[in-house]
């Protein structure tokens, strides 16, 4: 009897050794192996993750855990002194993995350093202005330079984050890895191609077709754009305006529950941006109005170029977003493009 639990004992104590050499607490799996014998115990103890054996100890800042076999070594080391293996590559490709992906628009603005290498685009120091990688296409700024480059990115080193709010729906970023350029149509949804057409036929835009969008606006079209964007404010929520007077000339909204600012992203922004330059670059100053209210003094469009700039926000939101457009609303919307562009082009 005796002999049995010495026997008994020394097992337990040999599944207590097996245990700290596979990361885990001796002690304890010597007093589990006593409890349930030390059979089941060593099978058991065999079948569970082997720990590095410093897996108790705190990491120091200076040390990692090998990717390889769990053996602690130095954070640059190349070679684990363990098992061996090669660590660069491996511990790179698992700190990549954990770093976030999302879309940069790369405005091509010469006033901002960048450095492009390989690949990859960095701040020349880990200093504003970051580089802005947003979570979701929707709430991309393109600010006032176009066209740029659209691209799916990986953030590899992260900017200063602090002061912001909680999922702010983008990362600031000192350096990203490019994965893969996309359309610039895909900033403005499903039916993007629309915007780009508005866009290029703003661009040689003529003050005879300006002056043709604004004489052939429907009396009507400022409410059927009101209840497309009310129809886009109500999805999966209750709309954030109650009546449709309110949603007249809007350009972007916070919709409930996401990041998006319009139906068709920032389209309606950049529409507009790009009016005024092109009125800007026809007419000049004359293209302006200046309107004094509180004491402060805004520059508007003069009523013509307003005039050609509704109408092709209304055609982008029925071209662009016909999901939120009833049928008869849309042929309002497009009433002035279709009159002024789609006439010409069969006529010529």
């Amino acid at each position: 009897m005796l002999l049995i639990i010495f026997l008994w004992i020394v097992l337990a104590i040999v599944v207590g050794f097996m245990a700290k050499g596979r990361g885990r607490n001796g002690f304890g799996w010597t007093m589990l192996a006593c409890l349930i014998s030390a059979p089941v115990a060593g099978i058991f103890l065999t079948t569970i993750t082997k720990r590095s054996q410093q897996g108790g100890q705190p990491l120091p800042a200076s040390h990692i855990d090998c990717p390889l076999c769990g053996g602690r070594i130095l954070r640059e080391a190349r070679v684990c002194r363990h098992c061996g293996g090669d660590v660069t590559e491996t511990a790179q490709d698992g700190e990549l993995a954990a770093m976030p992906e999302g879309y940069w628009f790369d405005s091509l603005d010469p006033s901002v350093e960048l450095k492009r290498t390989a690949g990859r685009v960095a701040r020349p120091k880990a200093t504003p202005p970051w580089i802005v990688v947003d979570e979701s296409l929707d709430s991309i700024v393109i600010g006032s330079r176009w066209p740029g480059q659209l691209w799916r990115v990986r953030v590899v080193k992260l900017g200063d984050m602090s002061g912001l709010v909680a999922q702010p729906g983008y990362w600031r970023a000192s350096t990203i890895e490019l994965l893969e350029e996309l359309p610039l149509s895909a900033l403005f949804g499903a039916n993007g191609d629309a915007v780009l057409d508005i866009i290029a036929q703003i661009r040689k835009l003529s003050r005879i077709e300006a002056q043709g969008l604004a004489d052939n606006l429907p009396a009507d079209a400022h409410l059927a754009y009101s209840r497309a964007w009310m129809q886009w404010s109500q999805q999966g929520a209750e709309p954030a305006h109650d009546s449709v007077d309110e949603w007249r000339g809007t350009l972007a909204a916070t919709r409930r529950g996401d990041k998006a600012r319009s139906p068709i992203h920032s389209g309606f922004l950049l529409i507009h941006a790009q009016l005024r330059l092109r009125a800007e670059q026809v007419d000049g100053d004359s293209a302006f109005v200046v309107v004094e209210e509180d004491g402060e003094t805004e520059q508007i469009l003069a009523p013509l170029w307003q005039g050609a700039c509704d109408a092709l926000l209304f055609a982008a939101m029925a071209k662009a977003a016909p999901q939120y457009v009833a049928e008869q609303d849309a042929v309002t919307l497009a009433h002035a493009w279709t009159r002024v562009f789609d006439d010409e082009s069969q006529r010529a």
